[in-house]
C-alpha cells in the first residue's frame, strides 16, 4: 500500500504524462502536491522501489516513465454483494 505522497505524486504524474503529454518537474510537483521537495524525493523513491514508475537515483522526475498509473487492490475486499443478486433489496422496496 503506497504512503499518501506517493500515491498523489503517481496520480498528479499519470494525469501530466496522459492528459498533458509532458511528465511533472519538480517544481510541478511541489505546487500541486502541496509537499516539500524532500518529501517529493521520498515519495519518488517509493514508487520506483515498488515499480509504479522507472526512474534512475539523482535524475530529475521529468524523465521517470509511468508503468502502473493506479495503485494495485491486493488488500482490498469484493464481498459486499446485497443487492446485485436480487437479495436484501427489502429497504429499498419496503417502505
Amino acid at each position: 500500500m503506497l504512503s499518501d505522497t506517493a500515491r498523489k505524486l503517481l496520480m498528479i504524474m499519470r494525469h501530466c504524462s496522459v492528459h498533458h503529454g509532458y511528465m511533472p518537474t519538480l517544481e510541478v510537483l511541489e505546487t500541486k502536491s502541496g509537499r516539500t521537495p524532500e518529501k517529493i524525493r521520498v515519495g519518488l523513491q517509493e514508487l520506483n522501489e515498488d515499480n509504479y514508475i522507472l526512474l534512475e537515483f539523482g535524475k530529475p522526475p521529468e524523465i521517470a516513465v509511468v508503468v502502473e498509473g493506479w495503485e494495485r487492490t491486493e488488500c482490498r475486499s469484493t464481498s459486499v454483494t446485497w443487492g446485485l443478486d436480487g437479495g436484501h433489496i427489502d429497504y429499498w422496496t419496503d417502505y
